[in-house]
């Protein structure tokens, strides 16, 4: 008996795999949270976020702050007047303290609070007038914290600014 067009089963071509709509909506999120997942992980690791400038030690779950070298200053009734012109970037620091402090530099951190790279550190070097000077690296915008320490780091007066400076900064242990 001859097969008519009527007793041949009809078979229709579905394409190939790669062009089917329902194996697309599947993989389509599942390749989207790798590229996602890959590119956070990248950023994570080549972006680091710095380390908290102060006098902070972790103990187990929790942070204690020492407060030994804020302690020196206030015995010693240390002040500070930082002086900034605001066209050179010159600094100028008139310290006043019982006993009077005798180092030839001072150690003036400008601590952005989120950005160690943002991070000033400025050697003060001592005048024949008494006065300490320095000058800025590059010009600061935002929040910063000023820390003026000594040399031999035995003390240290902090203090929080925002911009624009004022020209005359009281830098006090309290």
């Amino acid at each position: 008996m001859p097969l008519t067009p009527n007793n041949v089963p009809q078979i229709h071509d579905i394409g190939p795999w790669y062009k089917q709509a329902w194996l697309w909506f599947i993989l389509a999120p599942l390749i989207a949270v790798f590229f996602y997942g890959t590119s956070y992980a990248y950023l994570s690791v080549i972006t680091f976020d710095g380390m908290v400038k102060g006098d902070y030690a972790k103990t187990a779950k929790h942070f204690n702050l020492d407060s030994s070298r804020l302690d020196k200053a206030l015995a010693m009734n240390l002040n500070a007047q930082l002086i900034l012109d605001e066209v050179t970037g010159d600094l100028r620091l008139i310290i006043a303290s019982t006993p009077a402090v005798e180092s030839s530099t001072l150690l003036l951190e400008i601590v952005h609070p989120t950005m160690e790279s943002l991070d000033q550190p400025i050697t003060m070097a001592k005048r024949p007038d008494g006065s300490y000077y320095g000058s800025l690296n590059k010009s600061i915008d935002g929040k910063r914290y000023l820390h003026l320490t000594g040399p031999d780091q035995t003390w240290r007066v902090s203090r929080e600014i925002n911009t624009p400076w004022p020209n005359n900064i009281s830098i006090s242990a309290r």
